[in-house]
């Protein structure tokens, strides 16, 4: 082994984690819940919003992210929600993962900023933005959940009490929800980057906008390495 391998070995085993998998899960049609352990785990800093990155087999040195759900410090174990969708490597490890396979991981670190207990927020995002919803809806916030999806039906009960319709109607939904919301409020809005940029967009001509808008776009049509 070349010196140049080694120093990318030692780099690695210094920021990744080992984890193994504990739980494997189906959720709705297009949805996996799996359930990781590792004794680093337990001295990890996590709030909900953080994220991590996760090396999927046969993906060579590629990265993908995702945002935990949950995080328990004293068993060592975190859950994350994956969205399956098309073939690339980390949906085809999802789809096939098993009890006690092991994968490599970075973070948890910082992503999207957690709410307070009884902050008001009005969250708007797709299928990539379910698990960063139910993380939030650790926090005691205030949560009014507004999705889009092409089925609507594949995201039934993933998020209790949300609203899902189909991205043409997004915008619409939007105004309505937004002007019953009820003093300061803060909108969170992920997922498909042309959503992220049109609900910015459009909340600018209203007369009553939210207090605070944090936007993160998690993907975009024709382009990689968004998180």
């Amino acid at each position: 082994m070349g010196i140049a391998a080694r120093l990318i070995d030692m780099a690695e085993a210094a920021l990744f984690t080992e984890a193994e998998v504990a739980g494997v899960e189906g959720a709705g049609e297009d949805f996996v819940r799996v359930d990781l352990v590792a004794p680093a785990f337990r001295a990890a800093k996590w709030v909900a919003g953080t994220k991590v990155q996760i090396r999927p087999p046969g993906d060579g040195r590629g990265l993908r992210t995702y945002t935990p759900t949950s995080w328990d410090v004293a068993e060592g174990r975190t859950s994350l929600l994956a969205y399956l969708h098309g073939d690339g490597p980390a949906s085809v490890w999802f789809r096939q993962v098993r009890v006690g396979d092991r994968v490599k991981l970075m973070g948890p670190r910082r992503s999207v900023e957690p709410p307070a207990a009884g902050e008001q927020v009005l969250f708007v995002g797709d299928a990539t933005s379910v698990a960063l919803a139910r993380a939030f809806g650790t926090t005691g916030a205030a949560l009014t959940c507004l999705f889009e999806a092409e089925r609507p039906a594949a995201l039934d009960g993933l998020q209790p009490g949300a609203e899902v319709c189909e991205p043409a109607d997004l915008l619409d939904r939007l105004r309505t929800v937004g002007s019953g919301m009820a003093g300061p409020y803060r909108l969170v809005v992920t997922g498909n980057a042309a959503t992220v940029h049109a609900v910015r967009r459009e909340i600018r001509s209203w007369s009553a906008p939210p207090a605070k808008v944090t936007g993160k776009a998690y993907w975009a049509a024709g382009r990689t390495g968004l998180d």
